[in-house]
């Protein structure tokens, strides 16, 4: 299937605006259920997260999924960065390569990718030696570029399944970091909303694709997302929380549903 360049490293500068007209499906309308039915379904089926995805599961959509867990954790530190919190941003730079990219490097050489440690250690030494914020933007764009060429050889429907696969993974950091509508561990949130964002970002492009089911497909993508804004409240949100998890899960849900044509 073809799909149109690939142009994340824009979408994280300059930001990417698309409106839909028609309302998101209920995910109780998908599932004939409630969201604590749908949170407990999807918890079960993605108890490994992030750090266990590749263990878990050998394949292209877990594969693009690790690559996301970078991208997620990274659009975070950048997001603190430019907000002057320079020690949380330099915990989220550091998490990439030291756990994900580890266990990462192996299938990148597999499918003849290029390594990009080099870039995600330049990254992290922009913010941990206090650069200014347009060089470390400009540090992640360059490692933005590796992800690209990192993900792009492999097909459409592998990507999208890793959309469902960042969602579900989101909901379940969220659900650590959110408990009765109060921040309960303000890292795990930040992944949440680090991992959203990438999934937006990458569903957008996707919908640029000139392979109408794969176009259609991440606008459904892009019209679940929009049930889980009401979940945040910024990158370091003070006071209650106006969503929950479950909203996270049902928009995993109607992903999945979404998806399911794309092959």
């Amino acid at each position: 299937m073809s799909t149109s360049p690939r142009r994340w490293t824009s979408l994280a500068i300059a930001g990417t605006a698309i409106s839909f007209a028609a309302a998101p499906l209920q995910a109780q309308d998908l599932l004939h259920n409630g969201p604590d039915r749908i949170w407990l379904a999807q918890a079960e089926a993605g108890e490994g997260g992030e750090a266990g995805i590749l263990a878990e599961r050998d394949d292209d959509a877990a594969y693009v999924a690790a690559l996301g867990f970078i991208e997620g954790h990274l659009r975070v530190g950048v997001a603190l960065y430019e907000a002057g919190q320079a020690d949380m941003a330099i915990t989220h730079m550091k998490h990439p390569q030291d756990e994900i990219y580890v266990a990462l490097a192996p299938q990148l050489a597999e499918r003849g990718a290029p390594a990009f440690d080099t870039q995600l250690t330049a990254l992290a030494e922009a913010v941990e030696n206090g650069a200014p914020v347009d060089q470390v933007q400009a540090a992640f764009a360059a490692v933005l570029h590796e992800v690209e060429e990192a993900s792009v050889v492999i097909s459409p429907g592998k990507q999208l399944d890793a959309l469902v696969l960042l969602t579900r993974t989101a909901a379940e950091q969220y659900a650590i970091g959110v408990v009765d509508h109060a921040i309960a561990n303000l890292d795990e949130y930040q992944d949440a909303w680090g991992f959203v964002q990438t999934v937006r970002a990458r569903a957008a492009e996707l919908a640029l694709s000139s392979d109408a089911s794969v176009a259609a497909a991440a606008v459904k993508v892009i019209e679940a997302l929009t049930t889980v804004d009401a979940a945040f409240d910024g990158i370091s949100p003070e006071g209650a929380m106006p969503g929950a998890a479950d909203l996270l899960f049902g928009a995993a849900a109607q992903m999945e549903f979404a998806v399911l044509s794309v092959k």
